[in-house]
């Protein structure tokens, strides 16, 4: 059964930018790499090889970084992807839009109650949005929404403070600058993720248990572009 996860607090450094649920515990991934898979299909006319490109650029962003140890990894192409806990995290388009029409995409992650996430999904607005994969001034960029996407699919959540950064929850059409990491992404990664020769994540707090309580899917709007609505469920870790 599924219970809905609770936004963290006002923000006031690296941990407090983290997502946590409703157990308390803060979501994060335990193993790398994060593996996906993507279907390039579109309704924009964009070229899939490119989109793919812009899609596998947009999560190496954070791939790798010094210090850090998150690896997204792209397995390949599938089609006809659908959202949903199924082990399987995808990235695909959708003219098919339900959420409000002046979202670009939507992100959804899973997780049991310990806060480690299981699955992610990525769509993107095609329904109400013009995308470019060049910065055009007058459409929304895919790498640039997508790497904000890629954050929450570690359970980052957004940067109200520095306009700067690529989790700020607003952006403009045409802008670029999102597609790289400004500092205070990179400070809240390396504190979710540190590269630690021991195994330890430090500043991830992972307590046990387990909930047969059922729920429902938490929605929490923001103003502006971006993501502003984010599926967050919970699923029973035992």
């Amino acid at each position: 059964m599924l219970l809905p996860l609770l936004l963290s607090a006002a923000q006031a450094g690296p941990e407090d930018q983290i997502m946590v649920n409703s157990s308390g515990n803060r979501l994060h991934w335990e193993s790398m790499p994060i593996n996906y898979v993507a279907d390039p299909a579109n309704s924009e006319g964009l070229e899939e090889a490119d989109t793919l490109a812009a899609i596998v650029a947009a999560g190496g962003a954070w791939t790798l970084i010094e210090g850090t140890d998150v690896e997204f990894r792209f397995r390949g192409v599938e089609r006809e992807l659908h959202g949903g806990y199924d082990d399987q995290n995808v990235v695909f388009f959708t003219d098919d839009w339900v959420g409000q029409a002046e979202l670009l995409a939507v992100t959804s992650t899973w997780s049991d109650t310990s806060g480690q996430i299981l699955d992610f999904d990525m769509l993107v607005n095609t329904a109400d949005h013009e995308w470019s994969l060049t910065g055009e001034p007058e459409k929304s960029d895919l790498q640039n929404a997508l790497t904000h996407e890629f954050g929450h699919a570690l359970g980052i959540d957004h940067d109200k403070a520095q306009e700067e950064a690529t989790m700020y929850p607003s952006t403009a059409a045409g802008e670029i600058a999102k597609r790289d990491l400004a500092d205070s992404d990179v400070a809240v990664l390396a504190f979710m993720y540190p590269d630690d020769a021991d195994g330890e994540d430090a500043g991830v707090s992972a307590g046990a248990g387990c909930s047969t309580n059922p729920g429902l899917p938490f929605f929490a709007a923001l103003p502006a572009a971006f993501l502003l609505i984010r599926r967050r469920k919970e699923v029973p870790c035992c």
